[in-house]
């Protein structure tokens, strides 16, 4: 839609290209080298693949982390005749903090991973070393998965992302980001269906208090197809200057009656 397209063009510098997320990126994205699907997300600009391939990155670091606290378990058990700790209870000290997607009842730590192999990884330690698991050590890359399409949108709402969930309607989702100042409306394949920029430079003094409660009628206007009441919502919550929204309304009559003067004349 040319709509969200003119809010993103209008939209005031965020701090996305400063951001921990951007950081986290520019610094990790070279894992993404080994999988060829995930290789397009290595030239990743916006800050929705920017996310996405975040999530990609925490994944095989997820990996990594338990596959190394694992082989050190082995060598400590081999090295001193028998573990200080459990298995279970030693691993799940050794991953403490990793983020991690709740699908269900399942706790999904590697997400470039369908489900099934998610609980080797989560529970089943003691089959990583072993036949035919062990090939994933080395040679993963055909295991891997589009995660966004197997788990869908709500692979967002995990401690992979930070982004902050507004509402869910049927199978599809919206988010905000705080860093991108813009609110993400994700569909069932957990792509992108639109992003809303906000706080254009036309806004002055834009504040970012109470964003839930100022963006939330924005959301349920998008979600009843309610253009007139979206862009009324942008306006009396402070988020897009009356100014630009003004000019996006003008424009549109415009192109109006020139269609329909077009429409007689033929």
């Amino acid at each position: 839609m040319k709509l969200w397209k003119t809010l993103e063009r209008y939209q005031r510098p965020t701090r996305f290209n400063k951001s921990e997320a951007m950081s986290f990126y520019l610094s990790n994205r070279v894992l993404l080298e080994r999988v060829p699907l995930y290789v397009p997300f290595l030239k990743a600009d916006e800050p929705f693949d920017i996310v996405r391939a975040n999530i990609l990155i925490r994944g095989i670091l997820n990996k990594q982390t338990i596959e190394a606290a694992y082989a050190k378990y082995l060598k400590s058990f081999k090295n001193k005749g028998g573990a200080s700790l459990p298995l279970e209870k030693y691993m799940n000290e050794a991953t403490t903090g990793l983020p991690f997607f709740q699908k269900d009842k399942e706790k999904i730590m590697i997400p470039i991973f369908s489900s099934s192999l998610n609980k080797l990884y989560n529970g089943s330690y003691e089959k990583i070393a072993l036949s035919p698991y062990d090939k994933l050590l080395k040679n993963f890359e055909g295991s891997c998965i589009d995660p966004f399409d197997y788990y869908g949108p709500s692979i967002y709402n995990s401690y992979f992302t930070k982004l902050v969930l507004l509402k869910e309607d049927k199978n599809n989702q919206a988010y905000y980001d705080y860093d991108a100042e813009c609110i993400y409306f994700v569909n069932e394949q957990g792509r992108l269906d639109a992003r809303v920029c906000l706080f254009d430079k036309y806004l002055h003094h834009p504040s970012h208090n109470h964003m839930l409660k100022r963006l939330a009628p924005v959301v349920e206007c998008y979600y009843q197809n309610d253009k007139d009441g979206l862009l009324t919502s942008l306006v009396e919550n402070n988020l897009i200057s009356s100014r630009l929204i003004s000019a996006i309304k003008a424009k549109e009559d415009k192109f109006m009656k020139k269609a329909y003067k077009e429409g007689k004349r033929k």
